[in-house]
């Protein structure tokens, strides 16, 4: 665990001192007070409108800067904010042209509405990112216009959000212009005796290095307790924005009240570079003797996502059962399915736990009840994700789950209903543990003495001897270890297998190699080739022999290029059955194919029929013919085949087909070309309008040429970096965050068929059937002697990246807000003078904040 104070004025202290990591060949852009910790901890939730100025008069240079500061300015914003962003001329607008809830909309009007603000997650951020960049300028800007729009914005929120719903604390407009000399004097006296607008705070900046007025700008900030900026150059708009509204909206120590600890949802630490929680609270300066106490950061301590999965009872909830924690937004803390990010310089992945759980009834039931910090339990029909290619259907999953006292946080425990728990007891300790070969043996990634993890499995296997033999850490009392008792007895179970199988003689045409998991971690194999396959599947939870083992007595068929790795359950049976591990053989291509013709030498379907053993997620396992038409058939998708098979199992409910979207994958870095500021509209101004237009222009575009004579020095005299953004786009290594689309087809609810197939200039006749003791079909098609030439129109199993975004695709599900809003409405903020910022601070975070959740789980 990590604790660390960030100032006020970007200062930062980490203990224990540790080295710190910068991405190679890039800049260190890394500012605590941007970060979702500090940002969280120092500045109460906020609904937020941003008015951008898009007139003429912002053309080129200044526009740019404008997007970049308004970007900057979302980033800073997290889970609990609601924001979105208008851009204004004459007229006012939504960047994203959604349809949006009127407080008196009818019924028709008011369905599959977007409210006027959104939750700033990230995935609402990057739309809005992206509307942003398509922002094009033209036309004369109206302040009157755009501020009533806002305020009406306000007004129509406050009438028509849902439980849940908007900050309800700070209301905020933050107007970026390059200047102007319009008051809107009436509307501001209209909506400051509104009951709903009352309380809104102005924020200004001017931006951009152009000569027009701005004295109207600070004066919308002084009237209404904001904040007036100038933002003249891209290389200050990080530093202005973060000191513009901050330290405004931080709270006064709240004398007579109890300050509320932050909790965050998981991120990547710039410490360690993992995922972590952070409890944070506000740091104040107690030496001013005044009312007003000032603050001076955050201090906070970091708490490692693996230190909460160590908590898990790991074997006892079985390979398909897990445990994870989710907050009151519904965003992940912690799950097998959160994958680490590319960078400490990215936000939060926001990630919602129906992104990883199928999203049905019952899942945003639980969710929901989750979010709202009650406890519960619920057995469910759904599918069990057994690797990313494969899904099955199952009867009775149980989800359990209680508040975190104290917290933000809910844990939740999955687990297959009728799966058991095994408990082994008197295993004889290190003259077990001393027969552990790291040649053939790797365990999982757990703390069965420690803890903590080691680098890697060798380290790991002798870590435990050595735990054992000194009676260390928590192998000093190894009787009342459970998970290193059951390892041990893995141990001593498999050892006489692993002896076999080294005297066997088996050709390595026809044998890969052989594995053994149990489901305490352990793993042999043999020969030592298999070590990869190992280390890859050495996790029980991540492992699908294993997976499909607890789910049924069947033998699994898995199938690769090479092959296939075939597997069954090994089980204990006393007062019931439990799975002790599965064990495996890895068969190569040729032998499957020979042993499947010689079965098939004495059946009817020996000659003119194309054969096919096909897995329950569509890949061919081995066939009677080794290749199609020129065409490999091992490992192969079937809806890859030249003809229209699959859809007619599709159609047949042979198999079911879903389509699964991963938000957290990892992409090539797209190549995409545009400018910052869009081609000027299409207008026909009249002659006044043409000169204003065209002086504005030349003085536009002198400036410019100016910024890039200037730009062009500087880039020329700095070391070259890679293109690096600040907004969630991240790149880094040639890789970006995206997502990923994947099609997903598992068995349907019949189990044989046949029909006649449709070729380009013939038919053919299949027949299929369902295997009673493998996850198989056995597939019979009449074969021709030309191709078929149709193929299947469903997608095939490839990922594919999602390039196409609906602009209108905000993420809105239930939430509980947070309970405590610390704000001060004073509006002299003009004026105001600083206060001393010298002093000293005592302990101000402890443990017993790590303990609240530690202690819960």
């Amino acid at each position: 665990m990590w604790q660390y104070f960030g100032a006020q004025t970007g200062f930062m202290r980490v203990y224990p001192a540790t080295t710190w990591y910068v991405p190679p060949n890039l800049i260190d852009l890394y500012d605590a007070r941007l970060r979702p910790w500090y940002v969280q901890g120092s500045v109460p939730p906020k609904d937020m409108i941003i008015l951008m100025d898009r007139s003429g008069s912002v053309h080129g240079q200044t526009f740019t800067i404008m997007k970049w500061a308004v970007k900057t300015l979302i980033d800073t914003l997290g889970e609990n904010d609601f924001v979105n962003v208008a851009a204004f001329n004459d007229t006012t607008e939504w960047v994203n042209n959604c349809t949006y809830c009127k407080a008196n909309g009818t019924e028709e009007e008011n369905e599959d509405c977007h409210q006027n603000l959104v939750q700033a997650s990230t995935s609402n951020k990057k739309l809005l990112f992206r509307a942003i960049d398509e922002l094009e300028d033209g036309g004369i800007a109206s302040y009157s216009n755009a501020l009533e729009f806002a305020l009406e914005a306000f007004k129509e929120y406050s009438q028509t959000k849902a439980r849940g719903e908007g900050a309800q604390c700070h209301q905020t407009i933050m107007l970026f212009s390059d200047g102007g000399t319009e008051w809107p004097e009436e509307i501001f006296k209209k909506y400051k005796a509104d009951e709903d607008t009352k309380d809104v705070r102005v924020f200004t900046y001017a931006v951009g290095p152009h000569p027009i007025p701005t004295a109207v700008l600070k004066q919308m900030a002084c009237s209404t307790g904001g904040q007036y900026s100038v933002i003249t150059t891209r290389s200050s708009v990080r530093t202005k924005i973060q000191e513009s509204y901050t330290s405004l909206l931080s709270p006064a120590h709240p004398l007579k009240g109890n300050l509320s600890d932050q909790y965050t949802t998981a991120y990547t630490s710039a410490v360690t570079e993992e995922l972590t929680v952070s409890l944070t609270r506000p740091v104040y300066n107690m030496s001013d003797y005044t009312n007003t106490s000032d603050l001076l950061g955050v201090a906070g301590i970091d708490v490692p996502i693996q230190s909460l999965k160590n908590l898990s009872p790991f074997e006892a909830l079985g390979p398909n059962g897990y445990t994870f924690i989710i907050n009151h937004n519904g965003f992940i803390v912690m799950h097998p399915r959160l994958s680490p990010q590319l960078s400490y310089l990215l936000g939060p992945p926001h990630i919602d736990l129906l992104d990883v759980e199928e999203e049905t009834n019952e899942t945003v039931f639980i969710r929901k009840r989750m979010a709202n910090a009650t406890a519960g339990s619920e057995s469910v029909l759904g599918k069990i994700r057994i690797d990313d290619s494969h899904s099955v259907v199952y009867s009775t999953i149980q989800y359990t789950w209680t508040p975190i006292i104290d917290t933000t946080y809910s844990l939740g425990i999955v687990n297959l209903r009728r799966s058991y728990h095994m408990i082994v007891h008197n295993q004889s300790g290190y003259s077990v543990a001393e027969q552990f070969n790291t040649t053939d043996t790797v365990i999982a990634p757990w703390p069965y003495c420690r803890g903590r993890q080691a680098s890697d499995s060798v380290t790991r296997v002798k870590d435990f001897i050595k735990d054992i033999s000194e009676r260390r850490g928590m192998c000093k009392e190894l009787s009342k270890n459970d998970l290193a008792q059951g390892l041990l007895w893995s141990q001593s179970w498999t050892q006489e297998l692993l002896k076999q199988w080294k005297k066997d003689r088996w050709s390595k045409e026809d044998l890969i190699g052989r594995v053994i998991f149990t489901r305490f971690g352990l793993t042999r194999f043999y020969p030592e080739s298999q070590r990869p396959g190992a280390l890859h599947w050495q996790d029980p939870w991540y492992n699908p022999a294993l997976r499909r083992g607890e789910l049924s007595s069947r033998i699994a068929i898995i199938p690769h290029a090479l092959g296939a790795f075939l597997s069954a359950p090994v089980k204990v049976a006393k007062n019931y059955e439990v799975m002790a591990g599965v064990v495996g053989v890895n068969l190569t291509a040729s032998y499957l194919h020979s042993e499947f013709k010689t079965m098939l030498i004495r059946t009817e379907w020996n000659k003119d029929y194309l054969l096919l053993l096909v897995d329950d997620g569509g890949l061919i396992v081995t066939s009677n013919e080794e290749e199609l038409h020129g065409v490999t058939l091992q490992g192969m998708f079937l809806g890859d085949l030249n003809m229209p098979l699959m859809e007619h199992l599709h159609n047949a409910s042979i198999y079911n087909m879903e389509k699964r979207v991963n938000t957290q994958a990892i992409c090539k870095e797209s190549k995409t070309k545009g400018t910052s500021a869009g081609p000027r509209s299409f207008l026909i101004p009249n002659p006044l309008k043409l000169l204003a237009g065209f002086l504005i222009e030349i003085l536009s575009w002198a400036d410019y040429l100016r910024y890039m004579i200037f730009s062009c020095v500087v880039a020329f005299m700095s070391p070259s970096v890679e293109a690096w953004s600040e907004w969630g786009m991240t790149q880094i290594g040639g890789q970006e965050s995206c997502v990923m689309s994947q099609a997903i087809y598992y068995f349907g609810e019949n189990t044989r068929h046949s029909a006649i197939m449709h070729c380009s200039n013939h038919t053919a006749k299949f027949w299929v059937r369902r295997l009673v003791k493998a996850n198989a079909i056995l597939v019979a098609i009449e074969t021709k002697p030309e191709e078929c030439g149709v193929y299947s129109s469903l997608p095939n199993i490839t990922p594919e990246r999602v390039t196409t975004v609906k602009p209108c695709a905000y993420q809105a599900r239930f939430r509980r807000r947070p309970s405590s809003c610390l704000m001060d409405n004073s509006t002299d903020y003009c004026n105001k003078s600083p206060h001393p910022t010298a002093a000293s601070f005592g302990t101000v975070l402890s443990v017993l904040l790590v303990s609240k959740i530690l202690g819960s789980i």
